[in-house]
């Protein structure tokens, strides 16, 4: 018998692996074309330091290529994509989820963590 639990995860934690996955565990595949911040706002107005880190949380996105690919697609990184993405590692990858709640995370959970939330899945590595 499975179990469902919802659980509360931090911003901040969802913000350290998407830093993690930026400067090391995804920049093999990843190339980000576009900062989309929400009409009428910039950096300053919204008062990101870090957009490439900040924007998804603060109502803008990421627009990612998938340098592997070469096919031209494009992926979005917002809220949704992030909660969605947290969700499918929770279920596919629990391995990797329970390093990431623990604090253990690593380049790779990071990887695996970008992965599920701009394809669905982990697809390298």
């Amino acid at each position: 018998m499975n179990i469902k639990v919802n659980l509360e995860v931090a911003e901040q934690r969802l913000q350290d692996i998407l830093t993690n996955a930026l400067e090391g565990g995804s920049n093999y595949w990843y190339f980000i074309k576009e900062f989309n911040y929400p009409e009428g706002q910039t950096k300053e107005s919204l008062g990101i330091e870090f957009a490439h880190v900040e924007l998804p949380f603060k109502g803008g996105s990421l627009t990612f290529i998938d340098q592997e690919e070469d096919d031209g697609k494009e992926y979005t990184l917002d809220l949704e994509a992030i909660r969605k993405g947290t969700e499918v590692m929770a279920e596919k990858y629990p391995k990797h989820f329970s390093d990431f709640l623990a604090e253990d995370d690593d380049a790779i959970t990071a990887d695996v963590w970008l992965q599920c939330c701009l394809f669905g899945e982990a697809i390298y590595g």
